[in-house]
C-alpha cells in the first residue's frame, strides 16, 4: 500500500485520519454486541455529521467483515478473544496508518524525540527545552525575536531572560497561537490543534485568534493552565503543575483520570497501540504513579486495580476488555 503525502494539506489529512480511527472504534463497538439507546443515538449523530463519516464507517465495516472477527463460534472463548485481538491489531494498523503516522512535518523539525525518549536541548541563547516522548520543535531565531515552534508533543521551557545584551522576546508558536515568556519556566503541550500551556514560574502571555478572526490574549500565572483550539482561547484555571510535569523525572501521575485519557497518554510511550474493546470501560477512573519506561507494568497494575483483562497480539496491539 502506498501513501502520497501533500505537505500543504496537513489539517485535512489529520481530520481524515481522525475520522478513520473514530470509524474503526464504532465498528469495534458494534461487534461487541447491541449498542445501548444512548450509544446508538451517538453513533447516528456521528455518522450524519458528514459524508466522510459515513464513507469511513462503510470502509471500516467492510474490512472488519473481511477479517471475520467473532464470526466463528468454534473453539474456546479464549481462542475467540485471541482471534478478536489479532484481527483488531490488523484493523487498527490498516486504518491507523496514514499521513499522521508518516508525520512529514517531523522530518523538517530541528529537534525531535523518539517514542519513549525524553531529552533536553540547549539553544544558543542559553534557554533550555526538555522534550517529552514523540515531540518535535523547530527554531526561528532572528535578530528581533527568539521563536520556537512546537510541531507536536510537549516541551518544558526554561527561558534565558531578557537582560544585558539579550533584548529579544522568547515566543513559542503552536497551532496558530503564541506563548510569550514574561517569566522563565512553562510547558507547552500540543496535540493537533489543541494546545495547553502550563506555567510553573512567573507568567506568560498566551494569544490566539478565534474562529471569527478576533485575537484574544490572557496572562497566565504560576500554577495555572490555559487551553486553546480552533474555536479560540479558553479561560486560565488552576492545575497541579507537579502532576502535569512529572514526565520530566520519568513518571506519569494520574489522579482520578478516565481510563481513555490514561490510555492516550500511555500510547505515547510505547510501540504498538493500546485499545479498549468496549467504550463502557473508557469512563473507569485511574489513580497512580507509573514509570514512563515501564508501560507494561503500568498496564498490569491498572488492569488489576480496575478488574479488567488485557490480551496482546505481539507488540502490535494490546486490547483491554
Amino acid at each position: 500500500m502506498f501513501f502520497f503525502v501533500d505537505l500543504m494539506t496537513d489539517n485535512t489529512d489529520d481530520q481524515l485520519d481522525r475520522i478513520n480511527m473514530e470509524a474503526a472504534e464504532w465498528v469495534i463497538r458494534h461487534s461487541g454486541g447491541q449498542l445501548t439507546l444512548e450509544e446508538q443515538q451517538s453513533f447516528e449523530i456521528w455518522r450524519s455529521v458528514s459524508p466522510l463519516h459515513a464513507a469511513a464507517f462503510c470502509r471500516a465495516s467492510s474490512l472488519w467483515s473481511d477479517l471475520d472477527v467473532g464470526g466463528s463460534k468454534k473453539g474456546t472463548q479464549h481462542r475467540k478473544t485471541a482471534k478478536h485481538v489479532a484481527a483488531t491489531g490488523m484493523f487498527v494498523l490498516v486504518l491507523g496508518i496514514g499521513v499522521s503516522w508518516l508525520e512529514p512535518v517531523r522530518w523538517f523539525a530541528d529537534y525531535t524525540t523518539r517514542t519513549g525518549e525524553i531529552r533536553t536541548v540547549q539553544f544558543n541563547d542559553g534557554s533550555l527545552a526538555e522534550l517529552d516522548t514523540h515531540a518535535a520543535l523547530s527554531l526561528r531565531y532572528t535578530a528581533n525575536e527568539r521563536r520556537v515552534i512546537v510541531v507536536g508533543g510537549q516541551a518544558y521551557f526554561t527561558v534565558a531572560p531578557v537582560s544585558g545584551t539579550e533584548h529579544r522576546p522568547f515566543v513559542v508558536d503552536a497551532a496558530g497561537g503564541t506563548v510569550t515568556a514574561l517569566g522563565t519556566q512553562f510547558m507547552v503541550a500540543r496535540d493537533g490543534s489543541d494546545v495547553d500551556t502550563i506555567v510553573t514560574e512567573h507568567t506568560v502571555r498566551v494569544a490566539k485568534e478565534n474562529h471569527e478572526g478576533i485575537l484574544r490574549s490572557v496572562v497566565v500565572s504560576k500554577g495555572q493552565s490555559v487551553h486553546f483550539d480552533r474555536s479560540g482561547l479558553h479561560e486560565p484555571h488552576a492545575v497541579s503543575t507537579a502532576t502535569l510535569t512529572a514526565w520530566r523525572t520519568g513518571q506519569l501521575v494520574f489522579d482520578n483520570v478516565p481510563l481513555s485519557d490514561v490510555i492516550a497518554r500511555l500510547n505515547r510511550y510505547r510501540h504498538g497501540r493500546i485499545v479498549l474493546a468496549k467504550r463502557s470501560l473508557a469512563t473507569l477512573r485511574v489513580s497512580g504513579v507509573f514509570a514512563c519506561e515501564n508501560i507494561g507494568g503500568a498496564l498490569t497494575t491498572i488492569s488489576q486495580e480496575l478488574h479488567v483483562k488485557t490480551i496482546s497480539a505481539g507488540t502490535l496491539v494490546t486490547v483491554i476488555y
